[in-house]
């Protein structure tokens, strides 16, 4: 989630925020445990936007298997968020435990934040839990600009067109303070967009969703948002 240049000599429009989601890069690795190949690798796609032409009305997919599908977590998976709390505004704990159980609730997917780590390797997340943390651009480059956030998954699919998600990390821009209430559109609203994200959605060129680039308002998920979640559902636990 991010800032936008100025107005009538303003630094920045308060109303109105740009939002990116990040796919982290993972490694090649041999995974017995996924029950989908031999060989794995690390699939790239791009960091704003997700995979052109997929998803349906209102939503998109970050990353789809060779057959079409999105590719998310496992239907069973409990995604644990460990929680880098340097740098983070205070209060940040209460929109965090609201933006997860609004995710849970709204995806079937289970989010638990398990505690607090000293951790603040945002892009290595292989086979590993989702690193949420508060950072600059000078730690974090893809912070640059008027990002305000970053979300994403390491995908890492097989030969056989299968894949899974198996870490990630959410990063909280810290450049301009606090992010309660920022703009109107608080802390609570960028962590529910960034862990759709790391679900596996993407933008949308449709602006009354949640998960469209640019928030001009807008708090409350949409028909494609949940459109989008329910066939990341589907697909996990087919």
């Amino acid at each position: 989630m991010g800032r936008s240049e100025g107005r009538a000599g303003c630094a920045t429009v308060l109303g109105t925020l740009v939002v990116v989601g990040a796919v982290i890069v993972g490694a090649v690795a041999a995974s017995p445990q996924m029950d989908l190949a031999d060989l794995w690798e690390a699939t790239v796609v791009d960091p704003h936007d997700g995979e052109a032409g997929s998803g349906g009305e209102g939503y998109s997919f970050m990353i789809t298997s060779s057959s079409g599908s999105p590719v998310t977590w496992g239907c069973d998976a409990r995604i644990e968020i460990e929680v880098n709390p340097e740098g983070a505004p205070r209060g940040y704990a209460e929109p965090l435990t609201s933006a997860v159980a609004r995710v849970n609730e709204a995806s079937g997917f289970t989010f638990e934040v398990t505690g607090e780590t000293t951790d603040r390797d945002f892009d290595d997340r292989h086979r590993r839990t989702v690193l949420l943390g508060w950072a600059d651009e000078e730690e974090v480059p893809g912070l640059e600009g008027t990002v305000a956030g970053l979300g994403g998954s390491t995908y890492l699919t097989g030969p056989g067109g299968g894949g899974r998600a198996v870490g990630g990390s959410v990063v909280v821009d810290t450049d301009d303070g606090g992010w309660l209430g920022f703009g109107g559109i608080d802390l609570e609203v960028l962590l529910v967009h960034e862990l759709l994200h790391v679900l596996g959605l993407g933008h949308t060129e449709d602006t009354t969703q949640l998960m469209a680039a640019e928030n001009s308002g807008q708090s409350e998920l949409g028909e494609g948002d949940l459109a989008g979640l329910a066939a990341l559902r589907e697909a996990a636990c087919s």
